[in-house]
């Protein structure tokens, strides 16, 4: 994996980014793309997970122009169970990654220094699964039961202490056969992704959402504090690009980056991504909702705070995590940053 990085004119970006924010973030491509004189800054995005609608964002910036028109050449690496974006980034071989806040808040208790950069979900899809005929309405249902998840979660302690209930934990293998084979077995998974495949086998599956248990981290995308301090001015360009990425991705022609997306990973059929989309709608999942101050991209610090001293009382937090370390809202777009914050 080649890791090398060429000097980027820093003038060139900051004006290719003005025009980026200042004409919107429409679905038609800039009039104005990077001068052909100015070396592309080569970046690497990890994801978390294997090429899919939930990075559909990205890849539009790709596919699209949006993050050559700021000057750069982003790179998209698939991720999978041993991905590791934080290390990576943390190491210096990806530049930014995908995550959660609660991943990159226990990150940060381990000496890891990571900083979340922007939302590309106001809502995290992850939530569990479970057979209607097992009898589980709600989360207080799930008290003695087995769940298949990945061990030390922490979503699983956060869950147990609110409803005063106790769960067995199962591996994770990343796998569906064992649920359909099982009834009694509940398992994490997305919204957005395991019920489509339970359904094509000819089985009902309810869902409960994580979030509504006030479980509520933001899907990010982050970098390394250093990296942040370095290169501001790559990181803001990235951010903006990434943004208009999203928006276009949700509210416009997202084709180009469907058919990316399907060369990628060939389990992600038209059918798939159509279903991925509409729940992504359906939830306001990247969008959130408006009432409650969420916006595309936004993050809040007072609720990243409150996660910090959920994630704290827990004690998951190897130390004590700060907000300021793990989240700088100078690096959004001034239209979605929170104002109350001043930054």
């Amino acid at each position: 994996m080649n890791t090398s990085r060429n000097p980027i004119h820093a003038g060139a970006l900051l004006a290719a980014l003005a025009a980026i924010v200042l004409s919107g973030c429409g679905d038609q491509r800039s009039s104005a793309p990077a001068p052909a004189q100015v070396k592309l800054e080569k970046v690497i995005l990890q994801t978390d997970w294997y090429a899919q609608p939930e990075h559909g964002g990205f890849y539009q910036a790709q596919v699209k122009g949006y993050y050559r028109d700021v000057g750069l050449d982003v790179e998209i690496l698939q991720g999978g169970p041993n991905a590791i974006p934080t290390q990576k980034v943390a190491l210096g071989t990806a530049q930014f990654a995908v995550g959660r806040t609660d991943e990159l808040i226990i990150a940060a208790g381990r000496g890891i220094p990571v900083v979340a950069l922007a939302a590309l979900m106001q809502r995290d899809p992850q939530g569990v699964m479970f057979h209607p005929e097992s009898g589980i309405r709600d989360f207080k249902d799930l008290d003695g039961r087995s769940v298949m998840t990945v061990p030390g979660a922490a979503w699983l302690t956060l869950v147990q202490l609110k409803y005063g209930i106790k769960m067995s934990v199962t591996p994770l293998d990343f796998g569906l056969s064992r649920f359909l084979a099982d009834k009694r077995l509940v398992q994490q998974c997305f919204i957005t992704n395991e019920p489509f495949y339970i359904r094509q086998q000819g089985v009902d599956v309810g869902v409960l959402l994580l979030s509504e248990a006030g479980i509520d981290p933001y899907r990010i995308w982050f970098t390394s504090s250093d990296y942040a301090a370095r290169r501001p001015e790559v990181v803001r360009a990235f951010t903006a690009a990434s943004i208009r990425g999203w928006r276009d991705y949700i509210d416009g022609d997202r084709r180009d980056a469907d058919v990316r997306i399907g060369q990628l990973n060939q389990k992600m059929t038209p059918e798939f991504i159509a279903f991925s989309v509409e729940v992504m709608r359906a939830n306001r999942l990247v969008h959130g909702d408006p009432a409650k101050g969420e916006l595309l991209g936004r993050i809040d610090p007072a609720r990243l705070g409150a996660e910090i001293k959920r994630l704290s009382a827990i004690g998951v937090l190897g130390r004590a995590v700060t907000l300021a370390e793990v989240f700088d809202g100078k690096f959004l777009p001034e239209d979605v940053r929170v104002v109350a914050t001043g930054k």
